[in-house]
């Protein structure tokens, strides 16, 4: 087979084509994959903000440091529990679902102090309570034990905050 100039000419033009359309094509599905990318960390960044904030601004007086502790702990957190939810649920669907389940146990953890799936529609902050006793076990060795409630609720937000911290 005999390629003469002009057969040279058109394949040199064809591959010159092909290439600039395949480079076209390749640039415009990765600068798609990496503006997706970036849309879903910014809006990952977004509501870690409003979950910091939301906290901030509800537990100011208590958290991070408890310059004003109430008297009633417990009616003052339950008088923060709505607007606390309803930061917590728009956070909590910009995480992985494979995240839910660990978000969630720390949140029932932060609002009921029993641990059990049957108060998951309760409030409960009796572990933010300073309290001190004592417990037998069973040898009959007394075992005293106490409750630091700023401490508890310290590491129980922070635990929460840590989703929001990985962005």
């Amino acid at each position: 087979m005999n390629l003469d100039s002009n057969d040279i000419a058109i394949i040199g033009i064809c591959g010159t084509i092909s290439g600039t359309i395949i480079g076209t094509l390749l640039g415009a599905f990765l600068t798609y994959r990496f503006s997706l990318k970036l849309a879903e960390t910014n809006r990952r960044q977004d509501a870690s903000n409003r979950l910091i904030r939301a906290f901030a601004n509800e537990l100011s007086e208590v958290y991070p440091t408890p310059v004003n502790w109430p008297n009633n702990i417990d009616a003052f957190l339950k008088s923060k529990f709505n607007n606390l939810q309803a930061a917590i649920c728009e956070f909590r669907y910009v995480l992985p679902t494979k995240e839910w389940k660990d978000f969630d146990s720390l949140w029932f953890k932060y609002y009921c102090s029993t641990g059990r799936e049957i108060d998951r529609n309760c409030q409960c902050y009796s572990h933010y309570i300073d309290s001190s006793g004592a417990s037998t076990d069973k040898h009959g060795q007394v075992k005293p034990h106490t409750q630091n409630g700023r401490e508890a609720l310290k590491l129980n937000i922070d635990n929460l905050l840590s989703f929001a911290k990985k962005t």
